[in-house]
């Protein structure tokens, strides 16, 4: 495949999961790895695919095999992070976020995604610090970021205790007031 056509698709690919087109994206994306499944970006983008469609243990393969082409690439060990989020295996989510802010410190994401899970796990002094260093690099997104993660993964989870429910409300609320 050219790299033209190859980033044609990619492009496509993405096109279709911003529009939450998630059956297009996927379709395009399997059509991608069928052409060159040697392609770290290819597995990256099935990992997205299955992610934004609720299928998280597909996405942690497939970001497993993003990985080991490329074992580099924060935006893979992020979307590994989230997913494991997603899969209630927070304490195997730390170690990704923290590999991400490692090697891009200025990841608003992984510094918001590891306060959120810091408060989960019932460590709310790094839950603040990683919410104020996220809010420092962008706060408009990391408050929207916050927000989402507790939509999604807190406040309707009944795993997450009342107190983690109210210390994320709260922290949430300070970021929004700029405390």
């Amino acid at each position: 495949m050219t790299d033209a056509l190859e980033d044609q698709i990619i492009a496509k690919t993405q096109g279709y999961l911003d529009a939450k087109k998630n059956r297009e994206a996927a379709e395009s994306a399997d059509a991608l790895a069928r052409v060159d499944s040697s392609d770290a970006i290819v597995w990256y983008l099935k990992g997205k695919v299955h992610y934004m469609s609720g299928e998280h243990e597909e996405a942690l393969a497939a970001l497993s095999k993003a990985a080991t082409i490329q074992n580099n690439s924060p935006d893979v060990w992020l979307l590994m992070g989230y997913t494991l989020v997603a899969l209630r295996r927070y304490e195997e989510s730390v170690q990704y976020l923290e590999y991400v802010k490692s090697i891009k410190q200025d990841s608003m994401e992984a510094s918001a995604a590891l306060g959120i899970v810091s408060a989960i796990l019932g460590d709310s002094q790094k839950a603040r610090q990683c919410i104020q260093d996220a809010l420092a690099l962008d706060k408009a997104g990391c408050i929207v970021m916050l927000e989402n993660f507790n939509k999604q993964f807190i406040a309707s989870s009944p795993a997450v205790e009342k107190g983690t429910k109210e210390l994320v409300k709260g922290l949430i609320d300070r970021a929004r007031v700029g405390k």
